[in-house]
């Protein structure tokens, strides 16, 4: 029993590895193509990002009302690079990673954006949804109506949060790098 169980699970294990490194898990990526050097690109990227609170800044913030203003990412931009995620006013497990490069290229940059799934929430996921599938194909105890419905539910959640979320932030990164505005460098006469 225990044998069973110990090669079962490696089994899972091996799946979900699987699964996060084919790309099966939900995971977008695009390009933006843009006609400026890349470090334009990464002012107007660093344009529409903030610097996320601290570990303490966060706990004092979390029940505070916030309001939309400011930049509506929240990471890190460096020169050829970035991770951002998006700022928002709700709680969404499914929220995505944004991971960025900027390559020159030569009619400008080309901006490489992948965006993920947290992977603690994808490892969750995949183990769970490869237990309630398990439960429905093989479990004969019951009618595997209730099983098959979970597995729907799980499906229809991950998508349901991760997909509207890509929507906006692709839009949002495609504006900003693409707006001459959102890079407005003001120069101010010394004297």
């Amino acid at each position: 029993m225990a044998l069973r169980w110990a090669l079962e699970c490696n089994g899972l294990f091996s799946t979900v590895e699987s699964l996060l490194h084919n790309g099966r898990v939900p995971i977008y990526r695009f390009h933006v193509d843009v006609d400026v050097p890349p470090a334009i690109a990464a002012q107007r990227i660093q344009a529409v990002v903030q610097k996320g609170a601290t570990f303490w800044g966060s706990f004092r913030t979390a029940w505070r009302l916030r309001y939309p203003s400011g930049p509506p990412f929240i990471g890190t931009v460096q020169d050829n690079s970035f991770k951002v995620r998006r700022d928002i006013r709700y709680r969404n497990s499914f929220l995505p990673m944004i991971w960025g490069r900027l390559i020159s290229i030569p009619t400008g940059t080309r901006v490489r954006v992948t965006m993920f799934l947290h992977p603690l929430v994808a490892v969750f996921m995949v183990v769970w949804l490869g237990f309630v599938g398990r439960g429905a194909l093989f479990d004969r105890s019951g009618p595997p109506v209730f099983l098959w419905g979970m597995f729907v539910f799980g499906i229809v959640l991950v998508t349901a949060g991760f997909i509207p979320e890509v929507i906006t932030a692709r839009r949002l990164i495609t504006v900003a790098l693409k707006s001459a505005a959102a890079n407005a460098v003001q120069v101010h006469p010394v004297g």
